[in-house]
Order: C-alpha cells, then sequence, then structure tokens
C-alpha cells in the first residue's frame, strides 16, 4: 500500500456534491422514471377482465386473466402487423448497413478535397427531420409509384440514417491501421476485395450497433408509416395498436395493454440480449480525429 492510502482518514468526513451535480441526479432520476414508466402501467391492466378494470383500475388484479393477450391478438389483427413490421426492419436494415458501410470506408480511406465535400454534403441530411420533408417525400412517393407500399416506407428510414451511420463508419475506419489495406493492396486484392474480405468484418462493432438500433428504430416507426401507409393489410404493429386505441378508446383499456406489451417485447428483449454490443460498438465508434 502507499504512504496516501495507509494516512488515516478524518472521521465523520462526507462527500459534498454541490448544487449542479445534485440537479444533474434530479434530472436524471426523472429521465429514467418517464422512459420506464410506459413499460410499467400497461400491467395495471393487462390481467385484469374487463369488469375489474372498470371498477378498480389501478389496484393488482386478484387473478391472472390472460385471455387479454389472445383476444388482443385476433382483435388488432397483430399476426400481419408483425410480419408487416418485421419486412419493413429487415428491409431498412439491408437498404441502410451497407450503403453506410461503402460511404464510410470511402470517406476514411479516400482523404481528398472531393471527398471531404462530398461527406459533409452527406452529412447535412442528419440534421434535416423527417416532419420538414413529409410533403415533398408524400409527393415523391406518389410519383414513383411506392406509396402505400412497405418499400415506400422502408425506403425513406434508410434514407435519414445512412448520414448518421455514415458518419459512425468513417470514424470506425479511420481507427483501423492503414497498413491492413496497404497489405491487401500489394498481395493483389483490389478495392472490393480488401473492403469485403478485411475492412468490413473487422467493422462488426459498428455494423451489430447500426444492425441493433435500425432495428428498434424501425419497430417503432410511427410518422412515416402512418403518412404513408393507408391499406389496413400494410399497417405495422404500431398502426395496429393506435388505431385499436383509436377506434375504442380505453374502454377496453386491457386488450389494448396487452396489444401495446405484444408490440413491445421484441424490441425489449433484443435490447436486453444485444445491449453488451451497442455499447461495445458506441465504444468503439467513438470518433477519434
Amino acid at each position: 500500500m502507499s504512504d496516501v492510502e495507509r494516512m488515516p482518514r478524518p472521521r465523520g468526513l462526507r462527500i459534498r456534491h454541490g448544487v449542479p451535480e445534485v440537479i444533474a441526479t434530479i434530472v436524471l432520476l426523472l429521465a429514467g422514471i418517464m422512459v420506464i414508466l410506459p413499460l410499467i402501467i400497461p400491467w395495471f391492466f393487462v390481467f385484469k377482465t374487463q369488469l375489474e378494470y372498470a371498477y378498480h383500475p389501478w389496484s393488482l388484479p386478484t387473478r391472472l386473466y390472460l385471455n387479454n393477450f389472445r383476444d388482443a391478438w385476433k382483435s388488432v389483427q397483430l399476426a400481419q402487423g408483425l410480419m408487416n413490421t418485421f419486412y419493413l426492419c429487415f428491409g431498412a436494415i439491408a437498404c441502410t448497413i451497407l450503403p453506410s458501410a461503402f460511404a464510410g470506408y470511402v470517406f476514411a480511406r479516400y482523404k481528398s478535397v472531393a471527398t471531404e465535400i462530398v461527406f459533409y454534403a452527406v452529412l447535412i441530411g442528419y440534421f434535416i427531420p423527417a416532419q420538414m420533408v413529409l410533403i415533398p417525400l408524400y409527393k415523391m412517393s406518389v410519383s414513383m409509384k411506392i406509396v402505400d407500399s412497405i418499400p415506400g416506407v422502408f425506403l425513406p428510414i434508410s434514407a435519414f440514417g445512412i448520414s448518421f451511420w455514415a458518419l459512425i463508419y468513417r470514424s470506425f475506419f479511420r481507427n483501423l491501421p492503414k497498413e491492413l489495406a496497404d497489405a491487401a493492396h500489394i498481395d493483389g486484392a483490389g478495392h472490393s476485395a480488401t473492403f469485403f474480405r478485411i475492412m468490413f468484418p473487422l467493422a462488426q462493432p459498428a455494423t451489430m450497433l447500426a444492425l441493433l438500433l435500425v432495428f428498434i428504430g424501425c419497430w417503432g416507426d410511427y410518422m412515416l408509416s402512418l403518412v404513408l401507409l393507408s391499406d389496413q393489410n400494410h399497417f405495422t404493429m404500431q398502426l395496429r395498436v393506435a388505431q385499436f386505441l383509436n377506434q375504442y378508446g380505453v374502454s377496453k383499456m386491457p386488450k389494448y395493454a396487452a396489444a401495446a406489451l405484444i408490440s413491445a417485447a421484441p424490441t425489449v428483449i433484443l435490447y436486453l440480449i444485444g445491449h453488451r454490443w451497442i455499447i461495445q460498438g458506441a465504444l468503439a465508434g467513438a470518433i477519434k480525429e
């Protein structure tokens, strides 16, 4: 032990937190409660009968009434919404990750005035909120004849996400040793072979981060789906649950709570399984220019 560690500590010594630390702690606690609360509230209703909810909405259920899950699955037609949402998520992943990785690799590997200008031009799209371009986006979808279709939703989602993920991949590829690509070129590998066989596999942390976050973001999309979809056969999980609430209000809250929990379950499970990859990918993609 060092001399500092052996020194006796004064009795009654307390660590005093300043006002900014206390305020930051309170703000973080409130933010955490706001995130957790929507996941807790449905459990007060989901195991109750309609009559029990009408008389005692906030009390604990007297018994576990599981038929709400079955009734919600049938009445809200969650099976079709589930398939549409999976189609939407996988389409967005396919159209986001590989183009972003290509762009990030080019911006990191081939530095020039032209690539820097193109990079910042692409990055501008990250600062444009989707709400500002809803009307032009809808008109463009109509002219391209992809409105009211699942591809007509995941293509705009991918377009909005490519700017951000190109930045993440660019930062990640810049942190990789340049000698790896040089050695591959000496061995006769072309640009495509170097990317697919060496650089892209090494970017697995960034790819896992993109895969998980794009899936979670797509699963929770509501605004673009609401604007671009009108055929109920193409409705996603979020639209079907919202449609059920708009139709019945809170009069059938136990079934609505069951539908909300079913729709949220895949993303919660995916986060619990892959949160360590999210942390690893975020740390690996830290910007070190």
